[in-house]
C-alpha cells in the first residue's frame, strides 16, 4: 500500500506541475506570434522570434544538467521560473520584433533551467512509476501546452489587450513554483566534495562515458527532428489561418487544441505498443504518419483538411515522442546528463525549425515549409532502419564467435 502511494503521489505531482508548465508555454505559443504580426513583423522574423527561444535553451541545457546533479532539481527549477516570470513580464514593453527576439531568447535561456530540472527529476523515478508512463512527461506538459494553454490563448486574443495577455502568463507562470514547494520537499542533490575544478572535471568525464553510448544518437536525432517540425507547426499554422486565410486567431488555436489532444490521446493510451513493436518499427510508423499529414498540410486549401492534417501530424508526433521517452527512461546513468543531452537535442530543433521555415515561408509560400520537413522524416526513418541492420549484423557476429 505505501509504495501504491508513493507511486500514485509521484504521478500526480509531475502531472500537475507539468500541466501547469505547459500551459503557460501554450499561452505563449500563440501570443508571442500574434503580438508579432500586431508589429508588422516579416515571416522571417516571425521565425526568428520562435527559433532563438530554441536557441537560448540550448545554450544552458548542457550546463543545466551538470547543475541539477549538484544544486538540486527543485533550486535550479525555481530559479528558471522565476527568470522566465521576469522576461515574460518584460514583454509588455515590447514594441519592435527585435526587442521581442531578445527577450524570446532570454526566456529560452532561463526555461532550460526549469525543463531540465523537471525532466531529471522525473526519469530518475521512472522506475518507480513505471516504464511504461515514460511519455507521460510531455504528455502532461502538451494538456497545457496544446490544450489549456491555446484554449486559453484563443478567448484572450478576442477579449483582452496583448498587455494584459502577457500579465496573465505571468501569473501562470508562477504557479508551478508555488506548487514544487508543496510536491517536492527536497530536491536531489548528489553528495560530492571538491573544489569546482574537480566538479567540472567529474562531470565532463561523466559526459564524455555517455557520449561514447552508439544507441544514444539515434534517439537524440529523432528527437531533433521532431521538435523541429513541432515548433514550425506551431509557430505557421498560425501565420496560415491568420495571413492566409484570414481567418481569427481562435481557428489557429483550434487547430493546436485538436494536434494536442491526439499527441495527449497517443501518449498516454498507446504506451504498450513500447512492448509490442520493435522501437525501429515504432520509429519508422512516426516518421510515416507524421510525413503523411505534412503532405496533406502542404496541399490542403480549406480548414477541414487542414484540420485533419492536424489530426495525423498530432499521431504521428505522439509515436514518435512515446518511442523516443521509453529510450531515454531506459538509459542508465545519471539522469541530469542524459536529459540534458535530449533537452539540447529539442533546443536544436526548436531553434532550426522556425529559422528554416520562416525563410522557406517568405520566399517560397507558407505551405512548403511543411513539404521541406518530408524528405527529412524519410531520411532519418531510413537510418533507424539501417541502424536496426547493423545491430543485427553486429549480434550475429558475435553468436558466430
Amino acid at each position: 500500500m505505501s509504495s501504491f502511494f508513493v507511486k500514485n503521489k509521484l504521478i500526480l505531482s509531475f502531472i500537475t506541475l507539468n500541466i501547469t508548465n505547459g500551459t503557460a508555454g501554450g499561452l505563449l505559443q500563440i501570443i508571442v506570434p500574434l503580438y508579432a504580426m500586431s508589429l508588422n513583423a516579416t515571416t522571417v522574423q516571425i521565425g526568428m522570434i520562435r527559433g532563438v527561444s530554441g536557441l537560448g535553451f540550448l545554450l544552458l541545457v548542457i550546463p543545466a544538467g551538470f547543475l541539477v546533479g549538484h544544486y538540486g532539481s527543485k533550486r535550479l527549477f525555481v530559479l528558471g521560473s522565476l527568470a522566465v516570470t521576469f522576461t515574460t513580464l518584460a514583454m509588455v514593453w515590447a514594441r519592435t520584433p527585435l526587442f521581442l527576439t531578445y527577450l524570446m531568447g532570454l526566456q529560452g535561456f532561463f526555461r532550460s533551467l526549469r525543463i531540465t530540472a523537471m525532466n531529471s527529476s522525473f526519469f530518475r523515478n521512472l522506475k518507480t512509476m513505471g516504464l511504461e508512463k515514460a511519455g507521460w512527461f510531455k504528455g502532461s506538459m502538451s494538456i497545457g501546452f496544446t490544450f489549456i494553454g491555446p484554449l486559453m490563448a484563443g478567448y484572450l486574443a478576442k477579449e483582452a489587450s496583448f498587455p494584459l495577455m502577457f500579465q496573465i502568463v505571468v501569473m501562470v507562470t508562477l504557479l508551478p513554483t508555488l506548487l514544487i514547494f508543496f510536491f517536492h520537499k527536497d530536491g536531489h542533490r548528489l553528495d560530492r566534495s571538491g573544489g569546482l575544478r574537480e566538479i567540472i572535471s567529474f562531470q565532463v568525464d561523466d559526459f564524455k562515458l555517455l557520449l561514447r553510448r552508439k544507441n544514444l544518437y539515434l534517439p537524440l536525432l529523432a528527437e531533433s527532428v521532431g521538435a523541429a517540425f513541432n515548433s514550425a507547426f506551431s509557430t505557421f499554422i498560425i501565420v496560415i489561418v491568420v495571413r492566409t486565410l484570414n481567418l481569427k486567431p481562435m481557428f489557429a488555436s483550434t487547430l493546436l487544441i485538436i494536434e494536442g489532444a491526439v499527441y495527449i490521446l497517443t501518449v498516454f493510451f498507446a504506451g504498450t505498443l513500447i512492448y509490442r513493436m520493435k522501437e525501429n518499427n515504432l520509429y519508422l510508423l512516426g516518421f510515416g504518419v507524421t510525413s503523411l499529414g505534412a503532405i496533406i498540410l502542404a496541399l490542403a486549401e480549406n480548414l477541414p483538411i487542414i484540420a485533419l492534417a492536424t489530426v495525423i501530424i498530432g499521431f504521428g508526433l505522439g509515436l514518435l515522442n512515446m518511442v523516443t521517452s521509453s529510450q531515454m527512461g531506459a538509459m542508465e546513468g545519471d539522469k541530469g546528463k542524459i536529459v540534458g543531452l535530449f533537452a539540447a537535442s529539442t533546443g536544436v530543433g526548436m531553434s532550426v525549425g522556425p529559422f528554416m521555415g520562416g525563410f522557406i515561408g517568405q520566399y517560397f509560400g507558407n505551405r512548403y515549409i511543411f513539404a521541406f520537413f518530408v524528405p527529412i522524416f524519410l531520411l532519418t526513418g531510413i537510418m533507424t532502419k539501417m541502424h536496426e541492420s547493423r545491430m543485427m549484423e553486429v549480434g550475429a557476429d558475435s553468436n558466430a564467435a
